[in-house]
């Protein structure tokens, strides 16, 4: 049976206390809670977020918010695109910055936050997160995408899963459209990595068949840049190599990348990580 972390939450927690009724929001009413951040969660899907407000008399408020996502992939991409460094302190992933914890874990993102931070608001937003952590009894899985990133040279706290092309430009800007015909049933997955003093930025996107690929690539070709149909790298007029590369149904693009040699290395590296992990 799944763990439901909301009905664990105390109605008193070190001296705060829950001040009003929970407030449930879905796809339809999200707008009205988060109007301007809805979109990132209703382009992973989910089911509702869980809202609670606890108080104390000369305290900041604490909210805290957990989303049921459809699967850990969901939870897993809604943190990639919201965390700016990745810990290991609560879930499976979090992050704690000044007035806030955020972790996902199965199916669950946690959002808890605080504002003007005070020691005593730190302390229970970390008990707060650790009780929702205790309760939430499965981890959940990764996208398998994420095992074909090169190790070597990866900034592992740049990586962005997105189901979305709304998320393209996570990074640095790619398109307003939809060029790469990506849809809720293509995994996509963008990170950086070390090439000297810049970083090459690598995307993948994973079809649901080679046909659906070759399609993607094409459309990605005749919209970003029809030079890559005469050659699988070309060299911008800034010196920067752009790479693109279709192995099966998984598309790979690097940008920015420093020569060739970088590009050809790279392609070869998650060529020979996709098939290992599907041999297994």
């Amino acid at each position: 049976m799944k763990s439901d972390p909301a009905q664990a939450l105390p109605e008193e927690i070190n001296n705060w206390k829950k001040s009003s009724e929970d407030r449930i929001f879905n796809s339809e009413t999200l707008y009205d809670y988060i109007d301007g951040g809805a979109e990132l969660y209703l382009s992973f899907g989910f089911t509702r977020v869980f809202n609670r407000i606890y108080s104390r008399p000369d305290q900041p408020e604490i909210h805290i918010d957990i989303f049921y996502m459809n699967s850990s992939y969901d939870a897993f991409g809604v943190f990639s695109l919201s965390s700016g460094k990745i810990e290991h302190n609560y879930g499976n992933q979090s992050e704690t910055t000044a007035g806030a914890i955020l972790f996902w874990k199965d199916n669950f993102y946690v959002f808890i936050s605080g504002m003007n931070e005070t020691k005593e608001s730190a302390e229970t937003i970390k008990l707060l997160a650790e009780l929702i952590d205790k309760s939430i009894t499965q981890k959940g899985i990764l996208p398998k995408l994420l095992n074909y990133l090169p190790e070597e040279s990866l900034d592992k706290g740049s990586i962005r899963y997105f189901r979305h092309y709304i998320w393209l430009n996570s990074h640095s800007f790619i398109s307003n459209e939809n060029i790469l015909n990506i849809d809720q049933n293509t995994h996509c997955m963008l990170a950086k990595h070390n090439n000297g003093n810049e970083k090459s930025l690598l995307l993948l996107v994973e079809y649901p068949d080679s046909n659906k690929a070759v399609i993607g690539k094409d459309k990605f070709v005749k919209s970003y840049n029809h030079e890559l149909a005469l050659s699988p790298i070309i060299k911008s007029e800034e010196g920067k190599f752009l790479g693109m590369n279709l192995h099966n149904n998984l598309l790979m693009v690097l940008f920015n990348a420093e020569s060739e040699g970088e590009v050809r290395k790279l392609f070869q590296s998650v060529k020979e990580k996709k098939i290992d992990f599907n041999d297994r």
